[in-house]
């Protein structure tokens, strides 16, 4: 096959995969009204947005109707509009009627005397409803040095013989979309189906595992999980999940009473990869870097979740652990 015709069917696939996430993505065509008027609600739009935290971006002209373009532009801003002259699609906000079809129910319509309060409370909850329905998978991390444990952390056994890697996919499996192994090492033969993703050259540790991630699947979002917290819970996880919300692209929690953040059971939305690509070429392969942005949420851990953020590095603290 000839390189360009590779190159083709590379796009065509691209192109395929943005259609599919498309429906889900907070990506509105502007309708109706005169030019000035668009100008107007534009503006006045995106003043409003950053009032609520939030970052947008309103494709004038030029490649608007490109699926994939689009969904590149969704992977950076919490809101994309395009201007799309009368275009009557199911995805619009319409200034005043639009020709050739209906206006679409409130608050999708906005005439001259249009709510904003209203508009914005439902836009909002669009939004939310979009986040909601974009798939979460988990990604856990093994194949560390382990070398204060002095054995693989992930292939360490409870009392009933099972390792901590499969007890945590077992875990995570019924609350997520998918799940993926980040890193070196052997996988036991109970989760030997389970998929691993290679890992970013020149990239070790966490940082690793989040880029993989994010560029193998780049419109999901991420549970990230380290092997070495054997407690994690449904509890756990649930309680992360039902944080999020539109202008948040990630929940890295912390202990209350301790500004130390907890990267390694945290959330992380799919705009929130490319935070983690602009600190690879920093050189600093920290994971809590990207994690401390301000577009991240830090929420307190309860007090009766704490357990499940346990990281066991020591045989002495193993030992703590089963008595």
């Amino acid at each position: 096959m000839s390189r360009r015709k590779q190159c083709q069917e590379m796009g065509q696939g691209a192109q395929g995969v943005a259609m599919q996430n498309f429906a889900r993505l907070p990506v509105f065509l502007l309708s109706g009204g005169s030019q000035d008027s668009r100008a107007d609600f534009i503006r006045h739009l995106m003043f409003l947005l950053t009032q609520n935290f939030l970052t947008g971006v309103f494709l004038q002209r030029g490649d608007g109707g490109n699926p994939l373009t689009l969904a590149l532009l969704a992977r950076r801003y919490d809101l994309v509009v395009v201007n799309s002259g009368n275009d009557a699609s199911k995805k619009h906000i319409a200034l005043g009627t639009i020709s050739g079809g209906e206006v679409g129910d409130p608050p999708w319509s906005l005439g001259w005397e249009g709510d904003w309060s209203g508009f914005i409370d439902g836009l909002l909850e669009k939004m939310s409803e979009y986040g909601r329905r974009t798939p979460v998978w988990g990604c856990v991390l093994i194949g560390g040095r382990s070398s204060r444990m002095g054995c693989p952390k992930h292939l360490l056994k409870d009392r009933q013989g099972k390792t901590w890697l499969e007890n945590t996919i077992a875990t995570l499996q019924p609350l997520l979309d998918g799940i993926v192994v980040s890193g070196g090492g052997v996988k036991p033969e109970a989760v030997a189906t389970t998929l691993r993703i290679p890992d970013i050259p020149g990239v070790v540790g966490p940082l690793t595992g989040i880029l993989a991630a994010g560029r193998w699947q780049p419109l999901v979002s991420w549970l990230l999980v380290a092997c070495d917290m054997p407690h994690v819970s449904a509890e756990a996880v649930s309680w992360l999940l039902a944080g999020r919300r539109p202008g948040c692209w990630g929940r890295v929690p912390k202990f209350a009473g301790n500004e130390r953040l907890e990267p390694l059971l945290a959330w992380y939305d799919f705009r929130s990869i490319h935070l983690f690509e602009e600190q690879l070429y920093t050189g600093n392969m920290r994971i809590g870097e990207a994690a401390g942005d301000i577009r991240i949420d830090h929420p307190t851990i309860p007090e009766e979740l704490c357990y499940a953020w346990e990281n066991i590095n020591t045989p002495e603290q193993l030992q703590t652990v089963e008595r």
